[in-house]
């Protein structure tokens, strides 16, 4: 295969009164010609491209990673919370009324593991 069928040719056009073109436009001004990286201004575009495009992916990777790790937290911290409030019997004492007043009725069935799913839902 010929050297020539293997190039890709394109045009770079920076409009110098736009502020990003501009710093673009110094940027590849001031690269040190001596480093392999910006010899030309094709291996600067290639450099930046490729990086800019690996930084997106590790963006991506560690966003999955904090998602994951948030949901393991969560996931701990209401298991603990969970197993913590079991142990506790909670239990109502009515005041002693100074008048006479009528039975009072008796308390609904004790609803705790509801009562802890309501509260760790408010997270």
């Amino acid at each position: 295969m010929n050297k020539k069928e293997n190039l890709f040719t394109t045009t770079l056009r920076l409009n110098l009164n736009n502020a990003q073109d501009m710093e673009a436009w110094n940027n590849l001004m001031s690269t040190d010609r001596n480093q392999p990286e910006y010899s030309s201004y094709s291996r600067t575009v290639v450099t930046a491209i490729n990086d800019h495009f690996a930084r997106q992916d590790r963006m991506e990777e560690q966003q999955e990673w904090e998602t994951a790790l948030l949901k393991k937290i969560e996931a701990t911290i209401r298991e603990t919370v969970t197993s913590c409030l079991k142990e506790f019997q909670i239990t109502t004492v009515q005041p002693k009324a100074e008048k006479s007043e009528p039975p009072a009725q008796p308390d609904p069935p004790d609803e705790t593991e509801a009562n802890i799913e309501a509260f760790l839902d408010c997270f």
